[in-house]
Parts: C-alpha cells; sequence; structure tokens
C-alpha cells in the first residue's frame, strides 16, 4: 500500500482497464499494449492493477519513454528485436523443474542473443539513463557458450526424436551415431550387390516392427531369388525374404540406435543441470527486458496517438488541459475527432465538479477520461492530452 495505488474490482471493471463490458469493446489495455514479449504483457498488466505512487520511480519511467522516443522508437531492428524473445519466466520454471525440452533451450540460446543485442544497443546509445539500465543486465556469454556448445543448430521438440546434441560433445554417442551412419551405407551396398547377382533391378530393403529388415521382390522376378533367402511374407504383387546377413547388420543398427537414445537423455539431462545455474541471471534478464519492453510500448503509443509528458508531483490537485478519452479517441476517425475537454480540481479550490447535460453527451465519459489519464500517469505512460499535471 506504500508503493501503489490499490483499486478494488469494481473500479477495474467500470472503467475497463482490463476488459471491455462489451462483447466488441475496447479495453485500456488493448489500446496501450505495444508490447512485444510475454514478460512486458505480464508486467503491463500489473502495473495497470497496481499504478504506482512513488514519484520517482514515475518520473524515471517518463525519462525512460523520452530517451527511448528520441533514439530508440523508429529503430525497426531494435524494436524488433523483442519479438524473437520466449517467454524467459516460463522456461525458467520449466528448467527449475528439469522439465524444458530441446526447442525450448535453442530458442532460450536464441533469445539470450537478443537480449545481449538490445544491452548492447541502449549501451552504446547516447543516453545517460539507457547507459545506466544496460548494466542492470547480467552477461549472457557463459550461458549461451554452454547452450552452444551441447545444442544442434536445429533440433526436435522431443528429445526422443533424436538429432540434439552436437557432435564431438560425447566419444561414445559419436561412435554409435557412425555406426548407424555406415551400416545403413552398408545396407545400401548389400541391395546394389544382390541386384548385380540375382538381376532383380526392382529390389529394395525396407524395415518394419514385425521382422525387422527385409528385402522385397515383386512376382514378376520371384524365380530369380537364391535358395539361402528365407521366405518371411507374401504379398499380393511381391514376397519378403530376410538372410543372415541382414539379420546381423539389423541387430548392429538397432543396438546403436537405443544406445544413442540413452546417451542423448542422459547428456540433455546434464545441460539442464549445466543451466540450472543461470537461472537468477536469466530471471534478472528477463525482469529489465519486460521493462523495456513496456517503456518501448508507450513510446510508440505516444508517437502514435499525440500523447505528452505528465508533471506529475505530491500535490492535491489535478490539471488537464485539451485531455482525451483514451479508448473513445482510438475508435474514431481523422473526420470525426474527440472533442478535448479541460479538468482543474484542487483541495483548495473546485473539490467538487458539477457537470450535465442530456444522455449520451458525455458526462461519464469525461470522469472515466480523468481517471484513465491519471492511470496512465502513474504507470509511467505519457497521456492523452495537451498538458497534465
Amino acid at each position: 500500500e506504500n508503493s501503489c495505488l490499490i483499486m478494488d474490482r469494481f473500479t477495474l471493471s467500470n472503467l475497463e482497464i482490463l476488459n471491455s463490458k462489451f462483447s466488441e469493446g475496447k479495453s485500456l489495455l488493448d489500446i496501450i499494449d505495444k508490447t512485444k514479449t510475454p514478460m512486458g504483457s505480464r508486467l503491463l498488466r500489473r502495473w495497470l492493477c497496481f499504478p504506482s505512487i512513488d514519484v520517482k520511480e514515475i518520473k524515471l519511467r517518463y525519462e525512460i519513454v523520452d530517451e527511448i522516443s528520441k533514439f530508440f522508437v523508429n529503430d525497426s531492428q531494435f524494436i524488433n528485436g523483442f519479438n524473437s524473445i520466449i517467454d524467459l519466466e516460463r522456461v525458467v520454471s520449466k528448467l527449475a523443474n528439469m522439465r524444458a525440452n530441446p526447442r525450448e533451450l535453442l530458442n532460450l540460446k536464441l533469445s539470450l542473443e537478443k537480449v545481449d543485442f538490445i544491452k548492447n544497443s541502449i549501451g552504446n546509445s547516447k543516453s545517460k539513463i539507457l547507459k545506466k539500465i544496460s548494466k542492470e543486465f547480467l552477461k549472457n556469454d557463459l550461458v549461451i557458450k554452454t547452450l552452444n556448445h551441447y545444442l544442434k543448430d536445429d533440433v526436435p521438440v522431443n528429445i526422443s526424436k533424436g538429432g540434439v546434441i552436437k557432435k564431438g560433445v560425447n566419444k561414445e554417442l559419436d561412435k554409435y551415431r557412425d555406426l548407424l551412419d555406415n551400416g545403413k551405407q552398408h545396407l545400401n551396398k548389400i541391395l546394389e550387390r544382390e541386384i548385380n547377382n540375382t538381376q532383380i533391378p526392382s529390389l529394395k530393403i525396407n524395415f518394419n516392427n514385425v521382422f525387422g529388415y527385409y528385402l522385397e521382390v515383386t512376382n514378376v522376378h520371384k524365380d530369380k531369388v537364391p535358395e539361402n533367402w528365407i521366405r518371411k511374407q507374401t504379398l499380393v504383387n511381391a514376397e519378403r525374404y530376410i538372410t543372415e546377413e541382414l539379420k546381423d547388420y539389423e541387430s548392429k543398427i538397432l543396438g546403436a540406435e537405443e544406445k544413442i537414445s540413452i546417451l542423448e537423455n542422459q547428456i540433455f539431462d546434464d545441460l539442464i543441470l549445466s543451466v540450472q545455474p543461470f537461472i537468477s541471471l536469466i530471471k534478472n534478464n528477463s525482469y529489465w527486458i519486460a521493462v523495456l519492453d513496456c517503456l518501448c510500448g508507450f513510446g510508440v503509443l505516444a508517437e502514435k496517438m499525440n500523447y505528452t509528458i505528465p508533471i506529475i508531483n505530491n500535490s492535491n490537485s489535478i490539471k488537464i488541459i485539451g485531455g482525451r478519452h483514451p479508448v473513445i479517441e482510438s475508435q474514431l476517425t481523422h473526420d470525426n475527432p474527440y472533442i478535448p475537454n479541460d479538468i482543474s480540481i484542487s483541495n483548495d479550490q473546485n473539490q467538487i465538479l458539477m457537470i450535465t447535460g442530456p444522455n449520451m453527451s458525455g458526462k461519464s465519459a469525461i470522469l472515466r477520461q480523468t481517471a484513465l489519464i491519471v492511470l496512465l500517469a502513474q504507470i509511467g505512460s505519457f497521456v492523452p492530452a495537451q498538458r497534465v499535471e
């Protein structure tokens, strides 16, 4: 209660802050949410539900939004950098529970590279406040190096699909992979040899779970089949055979596949354990990405909708010159702009304003408009008005 404004659910509902009361209506969140990351989106919702009452904190947010607007709002590479960042908070919880999958770890690596790009971009800017924020980020190089050492550049979602761990990470894994690759090459050599020996051009080697690897001969050529081939299955148009040689290679190949699967699972678990010490680092960087994402969104919103910086202090007065309802304004066309209103309320003068007019003349709109402008000011956003104090 010392850090934020507490609003009950009726206030949140009546001001339509998070959700509109109408199926096709827009909430304040719908209008101002320009965030690119899941963490930024969640942080914005928290800010809206618990607006700050810390003047120093609010002014700091204004300053950051102003600096971002100067240097980065029109920098599409910087703004789009947030698009590539996955839900780091979600991945952290999965890492802690050993439930992260290979694709998530690969995307974690790519996201942390984007975090470093954003950190370096603001660190190299001319803005003192953005340089200071860049120092709040912790270095990702070790965790990126760890993930890069283990993971292939393209991995499946499920570890059971295989092809996750890079060559050179584990000698035993490499040995079984070579055996598997050479075994399949040898099967091709067997096929070529048998085609030459039997003169059956349509001969094929296939595999199924019932009797493993087999040679398939169409009925046209079945009289050319050698006597040492063992018939296993008769089809309408073909017959299937096995040989001792095929069975030997089958056992080697299947054994190698099983060993590869076991080893990859073990190595992947070791990878998760080696990344777990970086959880606090990832959480810290996730938080600052969320903050920057929200404040970049405020900068984009301010430029698009012509919002201005409020003047905020601890006085008991509200002065709004040319104030506009942010939600209603966004639904109107250029030909039918929102008519701005002035409001002045203080403890010394104008403690109560009496607003009269017919139905649908905007009495409720100016009431909500004042609340929403103050709310936007307290979350660190610029506001839809010529001047606000």
